[in-house]
C-alpha cells in the first residue's frame, strides 16, 4: 500500500480523536461559558489583532463579517479591546484584555494536555519523530 494510501485510510480516525481530546481539553480550562469558538477567535485576535479585523478573519478562514460580530460579542464580554491603529487612525487594532489573554492562557494549556494526551500511547523516541515529520508538514502548508 503507497503510504499516501495508508495516509488517506488513518486520516479521519485520527481526526477524530484530535477534536474528541480537544473538546475534552477545552471543557476542563476553559471558563464556563467560553467555547471553543470563543478560544480560537481569542487565539487569531492574539496573533494578528494589531493588523485588525480583515487578518483575524484570515486567521480563522472566515468572512470580514463574520469576525466582526465575533470580536464584537467577546468584546462586548471584556475580552477584547480595539484601539486606533498607530499606522492608521481609520483602522482599529485588536488585543486581548486581561481576562481574554487569561483566557488565551488557558487555551494554551488546553493544547498541551491535548498534545500529551494524543501523544501519551507513543514511546518517547516515536513523539519526538512524529513531532518532527508534523512540523515539517506544519511548515510545507
Amino acid at each position: 500500500m503507497k503510504p499516501s494510501a495508508r495516509l488517506a485510510s488513518i486520516l479521519d480516525p485520527v481526526h477524530r480523536r484530535l477534536r474528541d481530546l480537544t473538546r475534552s481539553s477545552l471543557a476542563k480550562h476553559l471558563p464556563r461559558g467560553v467555547t471553543a469558538g470563543d478560544a480560537r477567535v481569542l487565539r487569531a485576535v492574539e496573533q494578528v489583532g494589531d493588523q485588525g479585523v480583515s487578518a483575524v478573519a484570515v486567521a480563522l478562514g472566515t468572512s470580514q463579517p463574520a469576525a466582526t460580530v465575533a470580536i464584537a460579542r467577546l468584546e462586548s464580554r471584556g475580552l477584547v479591546a480595539r484601539a486606533p491603529s498607530s499606522a492608521d487612525g481609520r483602522r482599529k487594532q485588536l488585543a486581548l484584555t486581561n481576562k481574554g489573554r487569561q483566557i488565551e492562557q488557558a487555551h494554551v494549556a488546553a493544547d498541551a494536555d491535548c498534545a500529551d494526551a494524543l501523544l501519551a500511547p507513543l514511546s518517547k523516541g516515536d513523539r519526538v519523530q512524529l513531532v518532527e515529520l508534523l512540523a515539517k508538514l506544519a511548515d510545507a502548508g
